[in-house]
């Protein structure tokens, strides 16, 4: 069964992602680009109004300029009492430390996401890698949120992403500029999460503000979805996991 990954970037709207059943909740600033980190103060205040009623993730940022600098970021967020920490593909995978730094964080119970950029070249030898040092899940978004994730990749990729990540026991997500036009063809893939942000916008507009009716509307979109595949709909948190 597909999940509904909401991203928000005050407390405000992460009210609204809590009463309209959103079943993650994410955190970012999308004012500081694609994965731009919130401030951890407005991170604070969000887990002390929504945590139990979702999965909350949040993103570290982009631009670190070492792996050193990365752990010590992850480790912030999870201190604050994120569920899900998510970090860019970024050439500090390829440091000769990277991946063992990771499987510390990981065997300490730190839930890891690799966020891969679909607008760029991915290479899938990473996935097994991910799945080595730990990591809870992958996902693929857009860098250039002028184009969606279905402009810049064709959907048989899409599905080859989504099953390399369930052969390697990840859990997987699909986001980048998605709104609800794009959203039977890719719950018609079977990820675990799909991730809106400005597709639930006023305006579409990432940077606008969260708009309730639509998020509401993309939600119940969901939720038929699922029911018409026979999925049983729980009303409680779901745990994300493969």
């Amino acid at each position: 069964m597909t999940q509904l990954l909401i991203s928000v970037k005050n407390v405000e709207e992460s009210l609204i992602a809590r009463y309209a059943d959103v079943d993650v909740i994410d955190l970012k600033n999308p004012a500081a680009g694609a994965l731009g980190a919130l401030d951890t103060d407005t991170v604070s205040k969000i887990i002390q109004e929504v945590k139990g009623s979702a999965l909350i993730s949040a993103t570290v940022g982009e631009g670190h300029e070492s792996v050193d600098a990365l752990v010590a970021d992850i480790k912030l967020y999870a201190d604050l009492g994120v569920d899900v920490v998510k970090m860019s593909v970024s050439d500090l995978f390829s440091e000769e430390n990277f991946f063992t730094e990771m499987l510390q964080l990981t065997t300490q119970g730190i839930k890891l996401v690799a966020v891969f950029f679909a607008d760029k070249t991915f290479d899938s030898s990473l996935i097994a890698e991910l799945q080595k040092s730990g990591f809870y899940g992958a996902m693929l978004d857009t860098q250039v949120k002028q184009h969606s994730l279905l402009e810049v990749q064709s959907i048989g990729a899409l599905n080859g992403f989504v099953d390399l990540c369930k052969k390697h026991h990840l859990i997987s997500g699909l986001a980048g500029s998605v709104n609800k036009s794009h959203l039977i063809a890719l719950l018609d893939l079977a990820p675990t999460f799909i991730g809106l942000r400005g597709g639930v916008c006023e305006k579409n507009n990432r940077v606008s503000a969260l708009s309730s009716s639509m998020v509401v509307e993309v939600k119940e979109l969901l939720l038929n979805y699922n029911s018409s595949k026979g999925f049983r709909v729980e009303s409680e948190v779901l745990d994300l996991h493969i």
